[in-house]
Parts: C-alpha cells; sequence; structure tokens
C-alpha cells in the first residue's frame, strides 16, 4: 500500500524533503512507517526514537489530520492512501 508522509518544521532538514511516498505492507501502523524512515534516516531516528527505541514522548503524528492519540495512537494501522504527518516538538508562549 502506499503512504504520503508529511515531514514538517526540522524534520524536513533530517530527510532532505517536506513529502514523500512510502510503500508500506497491508495493515503497516504509524511505528511502523516511522520505524522505516527511522532505518533510512539516522538523523531522523535520533529525533524520532529515543535511546531504548521508543518513540519519544514529544512526537506527534497525524493521519489524515487527525492525531493518532485520538485512534490507536502509534499503532493506529495505515490503509493505502493514507496521508501521515510527522510533526516535531514545538514550543512557544
Amino acid at each position: 500500500m502506499n503512504v504520503a508522509i508529511e515531514i514538517a518544521f526540522s524534520f524536513k532538514h533530517a530527510l532532505g524533503d517536506d513529502y514523500r511516498k512510502l510503500e508500506l505492507p497491508e495493515c503497516a501502523t504509524v511505528h511502523d512507517a516511522l520505524a522505516y524512515l527511522g532505518k533510512r534516516y539516522d538523523v531522523f531516528h535520533e529525533r524520532v526514537f529515543n535511546e531504548i527505541g521508543e518513540i519519544r514522548r514529544n512526537i506527534n503524528a497525524l493521519v489524515n489530520g487527525v492525531n493518532v492519540q485520538f485512534r490507536e495512537g502509534f499503532d493506529t494501522i495505515l490503509t493505502d492512501g493514507d496521508r501521515l504527518t510527522v510533526l516535531p516538538p514545538v514550543g512557544g508562549g
């Protein structure tokens, strides 16, 4: 299945682009997509995963505009044609 990936802000530097398509196996999860990108791009892996390989708590992901925390978290299953947006932590005040 094909999933469109949008990378925002500082993650663009990690991947060298802000948009790409991934071909993933059926029933792949958001975690699977992030792990795939992490294996291909070391800087992305360092920013998204902690020392023990878990996704950092301050990483946000949206599937078709809906925060995965309102679904199944990073275990949310992706389907063909989904758009996954990955957002780094953002601070402000």
